[in-house]
């Protein structure tokens, strides 16, 4: 008797459970807004795009630390262990990271000046350093260490 009762209970665990999924998946599909849980936090729509590009967090960003928050000028934000990505519609999702994105914040972040990354970091046409574009200027990262903005 009592092995029937335990089947039956664990037949409708099972049929709820897959019911709750199947409801699940169709209002994600719904969504115009993609999302996927890394680390157990969701990331969403063109930040997640730009996470993936960088292996999730299996690759150098790793885990997100916090859920996506709102930025200034109506842009959105994501911190994640190895730098931070950041959305705006009139410049998509970009990663901003390492000393770059230091300098970046200390100088009001995409509130600043500078305003939102347009790119991602890469290697200066010399080779002498790195650099980032944003809205309205440009970060150096130079080998020597030091790091400067015009904007």
């Amino acid at each position: 008797m009592k092995l029937r009762a335990l089947t039956a209970v664990a037949l409708g665990l099972a049929a709820a459970t897959v019911c709750g999924a199947a409801a699940a998946r169709a209002d994600e599909s719904k969504s115009s807004d993609k999302s996927a849980t890394y680390c157990r936090l969701r990331v969403h729509g063109g930040i997640l795009s730009k996470y993936v590009t960088f292996g999730s967090d299996k690759g150098r960003l790793g885990c997100p630390l916090g859920i996506e928050q709102p930025a200034r000028g109506g842009g959105r934000m994501q911190q994640f262990d190895g730098g931070s990505i950041y959305w705006s519609k009139e410049t998509g999702a970009h990663l901003v990271a390492g000393r770059i994105r230091e300098l970046w914040q200390d100088n009001r972040g995409e509130a600043g000046c500078i305003g939102y990354p347009t790119d991602e970091e890469s290697d200066t046409p010399d080779r002498k350093g790195r650099w980032q574009h944003f809205q309205h200027g440009t970060i150096w990262h130079w080998n020597d260490g030091k790091v400067s903005a015009v904007c």
